[in-house]
């Protein structure tokens, strides 16, 4: 079966460093429900996350690389969007039984000024990309 180019799944490794180890749990745990999320760890003051998004979200990605400490609340962050994924060979979101008006992160995404470009979490009623 053959994939649409924007149904495409990219994955990114986000690395990325908090101002203290108990704000990198307190990020780990706020995302941790997201859709997109494959994994995310920490260790000490570090966060260490795989997600599988979209291609058409690949510059939301991006943006956390861009702007850590207006996204996720890091200080620093690299992501780095890898060629080729061994494992899993299909990924399949985490999504709620119903969408609910809040996302898992805990963002309205309709009040979010990226909301036009980013058609909103796929784990909300506000999600556009249905």
């Amino acid at each position: 079966m053959v994939q649409k180019v924007e149904n495409k799944l990219v994955c990114a490794l986000l690395f990325g460093e908090a101002d203290t180890s108990e704000r990198a749990r307190q990020i780990a745990e706020r995302y941790k429900n997201c859709p997109y999320m494959n994994l995310m760890a920490t260790k000490e003051n570090q966060l260490f996350a795989a997600l599988f998004l979209p291609q058409r979200q690949r510059w939301w990605i991006e943006y956390v690389g861009e702007k850590p400490r207006e996204t996720f609340g890091l200080e620093s962050a690299k992501v780095t969007i890898v060629d080729r994924v061994q494992y899993p060979d299909q990924f399949k979101m985490r999504l709620p039984e119903s969408p609910k008006h809040i996302s898992p992160c805990g963002s309205n995404c309709k009040a979010c000024p990226s909301y036009e470009k980013c058609g909103g979490c796929p784990a909300t009623t506000s999600y556009r990309h249905r």
